[in-house]
């Protein structure tokens, strides 16, 4: 009797710390999980940003309409570089923002979030280009850079001095004597009733020049815009969203199995 006495005490004690280590086990394990699936969710979040933003895209476009350049700094790293020689510069202050502000309401992740078939996508580019090329036929003296009068007269320099070479190489070539003032001279007084005229024929060839470029410019937002709306074909992009976090919930969803324990916590 006295050893059954002594050995039922024993046995209690032995049970609740048994069951005391299954419960820290039990707690341990759903920390565990709960941590996994705080990280599952966060990635899958950083996922679903990564793939709705855009503001990488508009930044890039950005640059581009300014005309700035994507080279490597001294650290090896690519980088935008802003354009130096404003002379080059196609579009105006004024024609960037209003081509950023159209680009906007099309490239966003509401029409990445869309359900557009064929005919709808066909529908909307047409409208698009429609828009856009009538924005820049009624104001292109706006949105494209007209080159100040300073840069008329520097152009105009160097035809005069390119004038003067050509007269000069005439009377190498003919052996003749060369005057170099004389030639200047002769030049400047050929040139100065058609100054006037010359800087504006110079404005308007300049301004020409700029304008061939929206060709090229209208073509490459087109593309991007177009692109933008081919992800959304019949709901393709949030589709791949929900597939992807259908995918993660079913991993998610079988966390380990534990392991089976013995007394006092520890493996049979």
């Amino acid at each position: 009797m006295e050893e059954e006495q002594q050995e039922q005490p024993y046995n209690e004690v032995a049970e609740q710390v048994g069951l005391h280590g299954v419960t820290k086990q039990g707690e341990l394990l759903a920390n565990q999980t709960k941590q996994l699936q705080y990280q599952m969710e966060e990635s899958e979040m950083n996922l679903a940003e990564a793939q709705l933003d855009c503001q990488e895209t508009l930044t890039k476009i950005n640059h581009l309409l300014k005309q700035d350049s994507l080279k490597l700094n001294k650290e090896g790293i690519l980088e935008w570089i802003k354009i130096t020689d404003k002379k080059k510069r196609v579009l105006t202050e004024e024609g960037v923002d209003k081509l950023m502000q159209v680009i906007q309401c099309y490239i966003n992740k509401e029409t990445l979030l869309s359900n557009f078939d064929e005919k709808m996508i066909a529908r909307r580019m047409l409208e698009f280009s429609l828009s856009l090329s009538a924005l820049i036929f009624m104001k292109y003296e706006i949105y494209f850079r007209v080159p100040s009068l300073e840069e008329c007269k520097e152009i105009l320099q160097e035809r005069i001095s390119e004038k003067i070479k050509h007269k000069r190489m005439n009377l190498e070539l003919m052996n003749k004597e060369v005057d170099m003032d004389k030639i200047k001279q002769e030049v400047l007084n050929e040139i100065e009733p058609q100054i006037e005229y010359e800087i504006k024929k110079i404005k308007q060839e300049q301004t020409k020049l700029n304008l061939r470029e929206f060709e090229m410019i209208f073509t490459q937002i087109r593309a991007l815009v177009e692109s933008t709306h081919n992800r959304a074909w019949k709901g393709e992009e949030r589709g791949s969203l929900r597939r992807h976090f259908n995918i993660s919930e079913v991993i998610g969803g079988r966390p380990p199995m534990p392991e089976k324990k013995g007394w006092f916590g520890f493996g049979k």
